[in-house]
């Protein structure tokens, strides 16, 4: 995947897309698997918005059950279970605990009551049916949990994901199957045939001509409606998620919480070696170019955390913080957490077409939607491709083969350490060849970047060369990373090329 921001001016697309998230990204790629020819750009880089700031989980969305999003839920399921079969480098089952204590928001016969459902809704899909637990198996297992007024539990299955990197790697095989993909390239003017932009990397500027144009730029939404002149209401609500990262805590399963204070469902989540918490759900208008996490939100998720965990954790342990905007459609008064997670499209007077709203997981049964409608748009008649169509990195083979065969391959030939391998194996996929014969140019590429953790140098020179990284935030925030758990990596100098 090379960045050629002069091929956006050759010619007529069928469907220009702005906004490289994973709605974008999905849209491209089903768009080009119909036949159309696509172009997609962003201002920054791919998923360096929500879809790089999410709870690295690909679900169901037990809690929405509570609201009654029945068929969101059944949806969310079945979208799961095509994720793990077409990207299982990127996408794998998590076990998740649900402690039940007395006087909690949700009565423990509610959370049962719901397990049966998601059970249902899931299918032949169900990745493993939930099951009760007792205070003593708990205990036994989770010796850390609280014990205090502590009733009983259940486990259910769900999945967890590298979110930035799923984006990137949809966006990978859609430039692959020809799309005309490019990141930092702005939007200034948005016309019925077309776009102004800026190459905000090499300055110029450049007219993308389209016969349909697609918002998908998720928080950023409701101001690219204003370059097409579209004065409308809002399409949004957006809100806050924060989320904290902190040492490994031991855990061998995702706990699924009520947070004290609200009542309000949180997680704590083995990802990556780490522990992470997440996440706050709070109304917010701060701009997505300028959100912050505060003071407040770190007390919320430490509070939350330390109500169930001994020992406690304190903001010293944060060994970083992230936060993202849903775009959630402005829809329901009141509550936050009961906004819509649905998905809507607008056309605008001008004939841009935006999404508003939306959930990572049914990304591409969204992009299904927005497609058919882009087709009978352009008055063609083409099938969606994507319910059975393997990401670029996904193996050929069944992955419990694989990733043991190409893990000894890599530590064999290329002389990497076990996890090193692993970890390759896991970002990569079948592509993790790719970045080991990096190595065989220059050996000191397979040093650690920290010594702590399994990530190379010939990520970097890979990620440059193939996967579009242009700044140190996309190699440390989105590419790998390390810069969400290594901050200081961010101010650091280190060879980028």
């Amino acid at each position: 995947m090379k960045r050629m921001p002069e091929a956006l001016a050759e010619g007529v697309f069928d469907l220009l897309v702005i906004g490289g998230g994973i709605t974008g990204a999905g849209v491209a790629l089903d768009a080009v698997t119909r036949g159309l020819r696509v172009a997609l750009i962003d201002k920054g880089d791919f998923a360096g918005g929500t879809s790089s700031l999410s709870s690295k989980l690909v679900h169901g969305g037990l809690r929405y059950l509570e609201h009654g999003d029945f068929r969101l839920v059944y949806e969310a399921l079945h979208e799961r279970g095509r994720l793990l079969r077409n990207a299982p480098h990127l996408v794998r089952p998590l076990r998740f605990v649900l402690p039940f204590y007395e006087k909690a928001r949700v009565p423990a016969w509610k959370f049962r009551l719901g397990l049966v459902l998601y059970d249902i809704l899931a299918g032949a899909g169900n990745l493993q049916r939930s099951r009760a637990s007792t205070p003593s198996r708990l205990r036994q297992e989770f010796p850390h949990l609280s014990r205090k007024h502590l009733r009983a539990g259940a486990e259910y299955y769900d999945a967890q994901m590298d979110d930035a990197r799923l984006c990137l790697e949809v966006l990978r095989t859609a430039a692959l199957r020809g799309a005309v993909v490019a990141n930092y390239v702005e939007a200034t003017t948005v016309e019925k045939n077309g776009v102004q932009a800026c190459d905000r990397v090499g300055g110029g500027a450049l007219f993308v001509t389209a016969k349909q144009i697609l918002n998908a730029t998720g928080p950023w939404s409701d101001a690219v409606r204003r370059l097409a002149g579209d004065d409308g209401e809002p399409l949004l609500r957006p809100t806050k998620g924060v989320h904290l990262l902190a040492a490994h805590r031991g855990l061998s399963a995702a706990f699924l919480l009520l947070h004290p204070a609200d009542g309000r469902v949180f997680f704590v989540i083995p990802w990556l070696n780490k522990t992470l918490l997440g996440t706050t759900d709070t109304l917010c208008d701060d701009s997505p170019d300028d959100l912050r996490v505060l003071p407040s939100d770190i007390e919320y998720l430490l509070s939350g955390y330390n109500k169930y965990f001994d020992p406690p954790l304190s903001e010293s342990d944060v060994l970083g913080a992230f936060a993202g905007l849903r775009p959630l459609i402005r829809a329901r008064p009141g509550d936050p957490s009961a906004l819509s997670r649905e998905f809507q499209l607008h056309a605008s007077p001008s004939g841009l077409l935006t999404v508003a709203g939306g959930k990572y997981t049914t990304y591409r049964h969204m992009a299904e939607i927005i497609v058919d409608r882009v087709v009978q748009n352009l008055g063609l008649a083409r099938r969606c491709r994507t319910r059975a169509f393997p990401l670029d990195g996904a193996p050929r083979q069944p992955w419990s083969s694989f990733f043991p065969a190409m893990k000894n391959d890599l530590t064999r030939r290329c002389r990497l350490d076990e996890e090193t391998a692993s970890h390759l194996v896991s970002r990569y996929g079948r592509r993790a060849v790719e970045v080991a014969d990096y190595l065989d140019r220059d050996p000191a590429l397979g040093h650690r970047v920290v010594a702590e953790e399994p990530d190379i140098f010939a990520e970097f020179a890979y990620q440059r060369d193939r996967e579009m990284a242009l700044r140190p935030d996309d190699f440390l925030l989105r590419r790998t990373r390390l810069g969400l758990f290594h901050p200081e990596l961010l101010t650091k100098k280190l060879a980028w090329s």
